[in-house]
């Protein structure tokens, strides 16, 4: 192998935050070499797992002096004893925009609708403002050498924290929108703590969305129109839709159970309506002989709710005239 005189990393794309030279294993140096750190950049000196030396950014000519370990190991006259070491370059500057999200969705227990997976994503930018600290432990410790691995575990940080004040701040995700700033805020705050341990700073977090699956986001919209915070409600909404759609399936078997389901719709659409309307009776003081004019109201109302169906108002209200 040959021996490497000159020692530096440029970074054209300017996302590198840490580099190994050599890349893999170590290489050949000899004192006298010269290593070029660039702006922006820390250069630490490593030979069999130990630091030895941190540069900043110029031109430095490995010595005893700058590598005073090295000192006792060699004995040869200087510049002639090759040693095998390897250089981390480490970037210094803000990376911004760096994208994170959960691989998976995340499972929460809701309590309007039980167990719901949620997805969120957002924007982080970090800096390494102790490098030594940073070689120690994430690099060192971990053994994680990559730009691509470092984002994963920064990543895999922040989902986690976020997980945790999901589950401390939300009982349900419809007072999501009320809370959305104050959970942000506070997965920032727990991700800077955690970060710092490892010479890293967070500088800015952003949580851009938290969804639920599309079928409880529709559900969600749906319910907000009627009485969003009405479980009772919310579950007709759910069983009239799901009625609906079953019945719609073609076929033999679909319209058997279409025709079981549009039976079983108008039991309860009945027993909805007769309930409503002696409610509305009581309420008025009528004792159950409200007017024709009310009733048909009342009828009204429910089919505007998206309670009875258009046909369903017709037909009940034919009934009503044909009682005079």
């Amino acid at each position: 192998m040959a021996i490497l005189e000159v020692i530096e990393y440029f970074d054209s794309s300017g996302e590198i935050m840490v580099m190994k030279v050599p890349p893999d294993g170590s290489g050949e140096f000899v004192l006298g070499s010269q290593l070029v750190v660039q702006e922006s950049q820390l250069a630490a000196f490593y030979r069999d797992g130990r630091s030895l030396d941190m540069f900043s950014a110029g031109r430095h000519t490995l010595s005893t002096q700058n590598l005073p370990l090295l000192g006792g190991l060699i004995g040869a006259p200087f510049g002639q004893s090759p040693f095998r070491s390897y250089v981390y370059f480490v970037s210094t500057k803000t990376f911004v925009n760096l994208g994170w999200g959960t691989p998976t969705p995340v499972t929460f227990r809701d309590s309007e609708f039980r167990m719901v997976q949620l997805r969120a994503h957002g924007a982080f930018s970090i800096r390494i403002v102790e490098p030594r600290t940073f070689l120690q432990t994430i690099v060192g410790t971990m053994g994680t050498e990559t730009t691509f691995e470092i984002q994963e575990y920064i990543r895999s940080i922040i989902v986690s924290k976020l997980n945790e004040n999901l589950g401390k701040t939300l009982e349900t995700i419809l007072d999501l929108p009320i809370h959305y700033n104050q959970i942000g805020l506070q997965t920032k705050q727990d991700v800077r703590a955690e970060l710092e341990q490892y010479g890293v700073q967070l500088v800015d977090l952003i949580v851009e969305a938290i969804t639920p699956p599309e079928d409880v986001q529709e559900r969600i919209n749906q319910a907000t129109g009627i009485a969003a915070q009405d479980a009772d409600k919310y579950r007709q909404i759910g069983t009239i839709d799901a009625m609906r759609d079953a019945a719609k399936n073609p076929g033999g078997s679909g319209e058997a159970i279409g025709a079981g389901l549009g039976l079983g719709m108008g039991v309860a659409m009945g027993r909805e309506i007769t309930g409503e309307m002696a409610q509305s009776n009581v309420n008025a003081g009528g004792g159950g002989t409200d007017t024709l004019e009310s009733k048909l109201t009342h009828l009204k109302g429910l089919m505007d709710k998206g309670l009875i169906t258009e046909d369903d108002f017709q037909r009940k209200k034919d009934q009503l005239l044909s009682e005079l």
